[in-house]
């Protein structure tokens, strides 16, 4: 008996395992280096896979962690490349295939460097997701990783009520449609909620903006 119930929580667990690893990435980090001032872009390269046995819908968010004054970034994803300003983007993978998911980054004759995550979601499914971090003429460390980190937004589906969990840099709450439709703005508290009840059931971006008016992070949220 006690053979059958160890058996039946390894499966249990095996079977956790699978889900949680239907979202992968080919590279992760993704570091380039020596992109000159004059360069016109450097491009870190990596691609994410379904590996789910059915088609699914993605939403991918850009988050720009760290970037030199004067540089610009962008995403391609498998649909096509998108302006700088373009932030999200939704997208289809058919199962067990991979997808583009590079980012460009424009020195515009600047020396710099710059840190980009990418949050790719199942737009069906919240739980489902995985991140990826692009590191331009720098590299991992100890500060970008609580940069990102340590901003949680929660709870996540939300019967209309959230909190951030941040740091003393935020400033602001923004809320955005998908469509990049701002739909509700707060200013940032520590411990205070933020009352999104109104709003119709679906995906909205959290923006969090620091007191010199730059985005910090975005982060995906559900509206039940």
């Amino acid at each position: 008996m006690k053979q059958n119930i160890l058996l039946l929580l390894a499966l249990c667990l095996t079977s956790s395992i699978v889900v949680a690893q239907n979202i992968e990435f080919s590279e992760t980090p993704v570091i380039v280096s020596n992109i000159a001032a004059s360069d016109f872009e450097g491009i870190a390269h990596s691609t994410v896979t379904n590996t789910a046995d059915a088609s699914r819908n993605f939403t991918w968010v850009r988050n720009v962690l760290e970037i030199t004054d004067g540089w610009q970034t962008a995403v391609c994803d498998n649909v096509q490349c998108y302006f700088p300003t373009v932030g999200t983007e939704n997208f289809v993978l058919d199962a067990n295939t991979a997808g583009t998911m590079d980012i460009h980054a424009y020195p515009n004759g600047v020396d710099g460097s710059a840190v980009v995550e990418i949050v790719v979601t199942d737009s069906d499914d919240s739980s489902l997701t995985m991140s990826n971090l692009y590191y331009f003429n720098t590299g991992p460390s100890s500060t970008t990783e609580a940069s990102r980190q340590t901003i949680k937004v929660y709870p996540n589906p939300s019967n209309g009520l959230f909190s951030v969990k941040g740091n003393k840099q935020i400033a602001n709450v923004e809320v955005f449609s998908l469509t990049g439709r701002r739909v509700k703005s707060f200013n940032y508290n520590d411990g205070q909620w933020y009352d999104i009840s109104d709003l119709p059931t679906g995906t909205y971006l959290v923006r969090l903006i620091d007191r010199d008016s730059q985005q910090l992070v975005t982060k995906l949220i559900n509206k039940l």
